[in-house]
């Protein structure tokens, strides 16, 4: 897998680089697949991430799927913001 475009967004600047490795990991294992076959994926990501500490701020959360949205279909769109929805309440459940 190439690395993504919004992966190196100039916005990403501020994240950790631990943060950044996780994220590229993830992006590998759920790439090509679609929004159902993901999720379960997405969900074991939120309780990998919180084993190995790394806990991403609400605003960090929010600048990752905004870059990721840019340059997608209206359709890809809404479906990424169902799967933000859906990811947000996993975490709110977790205590985050």
């Amino acid at each position: 897998m190439n690395i993504p475009e919004w992966f190196q967004d100039p916005r990403m600047k501020d994240i950790s680089p631990d943060k950044l490795t996780f994220l590229l990991n993830l992006a590998k294992q759920i790439e090509g697949k679609n929004q159902k076959q993901a999720m379960p994926v997405l969900m074991g990501a939120v309780a990998s991430a919180s084993r190995q500490n790394l806990q991403f701020t609400p605003e960090e959360f929010q600048l990752i799927f905004e870059i990721m949205k840019e340059g997608k279909s209206p359709e890809e769109k809404r479906k990424m913001d169902e799967m933000l929805k859906k990811a947000r309440g996993v975490m709110k459940g977790k205590g985050q």
